[in-house]
């Protein structure tokens, strides 16, 4: 099986539709280049204070939801939306991925279980815990006649426990969206993503998000948006500019290496 996939890279804000104007032209484009199988970043649909989140959430998720549907079911692809706010009992949001298949159908949806609380040195401080509450379970693995899918979100790629839980359910393409720090990920995106890709034999598509986010310059995130394939290699990776990634995703090659180096058999903890 051989099928094209994309990670598409944006820079959002809080304006929502505008946000999926640009998200659907980059999608748009992902398809016709041949792709069958789509992400988008982490905060694809809004990205923007906490105060204008909280104001805007019903609209976000009732306008995230459409989007994801009608887009998919238009292009015939599957298509993930990589993390948007939908509404918690608690009171606080959750940060939700998606994947919708080919007929507008929601197949998958997972609640980011690690929160970033952290400060990294570029002057903003990261306390996604205090409106976001944690999902606290292992993503599902579904399987499609592209394999057995699945993803994380950001903050969950620092944490290899998680995709070893996938690895066993025997995950083959796994989407890390992100909204990653600029520090950080000069100091780790590649070599986190490559090393959860070579641990699990598995696929990583990762989109991201890129640029500055707010008018006053605060929030600047990496970019590098890639896919690598099961031996760390990296297929495809766009620099800082919006666009997407495209490479050939090959299972019987990701077979093939598990089969050769059948390293996750010999598990002994």
């Amino acid at each position: 099986m051989k099928f094209k996939a994309a990670a598409v890279q944006v820079t959002s804000t809080a304006r929502v539709s505008n946000n999926l104007t640009k998200c659907r032209q980059l999608v748009e484009e992902a398809a016709s280049a041949g792709a069958k199988v789509i992400g988008l970043p982490e905060n694809f649909s809004f990205m923007g204070t906490e105060s204008e989140k909280k104001n805007l959430l019903g609209q976000i998720e009732e306008e995230t939801n459409a989007f994801l549907q009608e887009t998919a079911r238009d292009l015939g692809i599957y298509l993930l939306g990589g993390g948007f706010p939908t509404k918690a009992p608690t009171g606080k949001v959750y940060n939700t991925a998606v994947i919708t298949n080919p007929e507008g159908e929601e197949i998958f949806r997972y609640h980011k279980a690690h929160l970033f609380n952290a400060v990294v040195g570029d002057g903003f401080n990261y306390s996604e815990s205090n409106s976001t509450e944690s999902g606290g379970k292992v993503p599902d693995v579904i399987q499609t006649e592209y394999g057995k899918v699945s993803s994380a979100i950001c903050y969950d790629i620092r944490f290899p426990e998680l995709f070893r839980s996938l690895s066993e359910r025997g995950v083959e393409l796994c989407f890390l969206p992100a909204a990653f720090t600029v520090p950080t990920g000069e100091a780790h995106w590649h070599v986190l993503l490559r090393a959860r890709a070579i641990e699990n034999f598995m696929y990583v598509l990762a989109p991201g998000q890129t640029g500055t986010h707010d008018p006053h310059g605060n929030r600047k995130t990496f970019g590098h948006s890639l896919i690598i394939s099961p031996w760390g290699e990296i297929l495809d990776e766009i620099n800082n500019e919006e666009g997407f990634a495209i490479a050939e995703i090959n299972l019987q090659k990701l077979s093939e290496i598990r089969n050769q180096l059948p390293s996750l058999n010999h598990r002994l903890f």
